[in-house]
C-alpha cells in the first residue's frame, strides 16, 4: 500500500536524524551475540566474520524499540495513523501494535548490491532475547512459521539528491520488481519480512563508499555536514543534501485482542532452547550445546548465515 504524504513536516525528519546520531552499521545486528535489542549500542568488537557486501556505506538509527519511544519526537511517529491504518487495511482490520521506528543513512555508492528481507520475531523468541542474526536464520528456513508473529513495515523516505530509488519485489524474488522513485515525504507500507527489497544506486554516476569502512566504522552530524569516522580517523564529510534518509516503522499485527493477549503472554510460544533444538534436529547441522555457547559460537552463526539469510545478490 503507497503513502503519497507521511509527515505534514518532513524537515522535521531530518531534523530528528542529525540531532540522534552517531548511527551504526546494521550488520552489527547479523555479527552481534548480543538480543537484537542491543546490537547497536555502539559496542564495539574485534575479528568478526563479516561479508563485505554488508560494509556500508548505510548506518541505522533506533528511535523506537519495543513499543518504547528512544528519542525526542518518537513517539508522535510511533503513533502514525497513515501507517496504522494501512496496516489494519492490509491485514483485514486486524488489531496493530506499533512496535520499531527506525531511520537508514545512507552516503553516496553504487547502490546495494543485493536485496534482503528484514529480520522478523516468533512467539517467545524475539528481539529482546535473540541476536539478529538467529531471527533471520529462522525466519529464512521456514522451521518455526508455527510461532512467527506477522509484523507489518512502513518504509518512508526524506530525501532530494540523486538518485536513492526503492526497488522491491512484491510477488517473490523471482518476478517482476518494483522501482519507487518518489523518495521524498512518500511511504510504502508492505510485509519486508517476505518482501525482497533493495536500494539503489544513490548520488551521481560513479560514487563509492567512503574507504576504509568497517563494521565499526559510524555517521553523525556535526553541526555543520554528516562525518564518517572509525574511532579516531575521519573517513569521509557529507553535506545534507548528499545523505539518503529513510525511516522505517514496524508494528505487530493480530487477528483479535485474544491473540494479542496469548501471544505477549508467550503462550503456545517457544524458547531458545527449543530452537537450538529444531535446528539440532536436521540431520547436516552442527548445533552447540547449550544457549551460551550457541549464541557466542561464531562458527554456528556463520553456518544458519551460510545456509539462510535473507539477503540475495544479483
Amino acid at each position: 500500500m503507497l503513502l503519497d504524504e507521511v509527515v505534514a513536516d518532513p524537515e522535521s525528519i531530518r531534523a530528528m536524524a542529525r540531532a540522534n546520531g552517531p548511527y551504526f552499521m546494521p550488520a552489527r545486528y547479523l555479527v552481534d551475540g548480543r538480543a537484537a535489542e542491543e546490537a547497536g549500542d555502539g559496542g564495539r568488537r574485534e575479528h568478526v566474520d563479516v561479508p563485505r557486501h554488508l560494509i556500508g556505506p548505510t548506518w541505522r538509527g533506533d528511535w523506537a524499540v519495543g513499543g518504547r519511544a528512544l528519542v525526542d519526537g518518537a513517539a508522535a511517529l510511533l503513533g502514525h495513523t497513515g501507517f496504522a491504518d494501512a496496516a489494519s487495511a492490509m491485514f483485514g482490520g486486524a488489531v496493530v501494535v506499533p512496535e520499531q521506528v527506525f531511520v537508514n543513512l545512507t552516503t553516496p555508492s553504487s547502490g546495494q548490491g543485493f536485496s534482503h528481507t528484514d529480520i522478523p520475531e516468533f512467539v517467545g523468541v524475539n528481539r529482546s532475547n535473540a541476536p539478529g542474526w538467529l531471527l533471520q536464520a529462522m525466519g529464512v528456513s521456514r522451521l518455526f512459521e508455527d510461532v512467527r508473529v506477522p509484523i507489518v513495515t512502513a518504509v518512508s523516505w526524506f530525501y532530494r539528491g540523486e538518485r536513492g530509488y526503492f526497488r522491491y519485489w512484491p510477488e517473490g524474488r523471482d518476478t517482476v520488481s518494483v522501482r519507487h522513485e518518489d523518495v521524498w515525504n512518500f511511504g510504502v507500507v508492505g510485509d519486508n519480512d517476505f518482501m525482497h527489497h533493495q536500494v539503489e544506486r544513490t548520488g551521481p554516476a560513479g560514487s563509492l563508499p567512503p574507504p576504509g569502512l568497517t563494521i565499526d566504522s559510524s555517521l553523525d552530524h556535526d553541526g555543520s555536514r554528516w562525518i564518517v569516522s572509525d574511532g579516531d580517523y575521519v573517513l569521509a564529510a557529507f553535506d545534507e543534501g548528499e545523505v539518503r534518509l529513510s525511516l522505517s516503522w514496524k508494528a505487530k499485527v493480530y487477528r483479535d485482542e485474544a491473540e494479542r493477549m496469548e501471544v505477549e503472554a508467550g503462550i503456545g510460544g517457544i524458547d531458545l532452547d527449543e530452537v537450538l533444538d529444531r535446528f539440532a534436529a536436521l540431520p547436516d547441522l552442527e548445533v552447540p550445546d547449550g544457549v551460551e555457547a550457541a549464541m557466542g559460537d561464531d562458527g554456528f552463526r556463520v553456518a544458519l548465515a551460510e545456509r539462510w539469510n535473507g539477503y540475495r545478490t544479483g
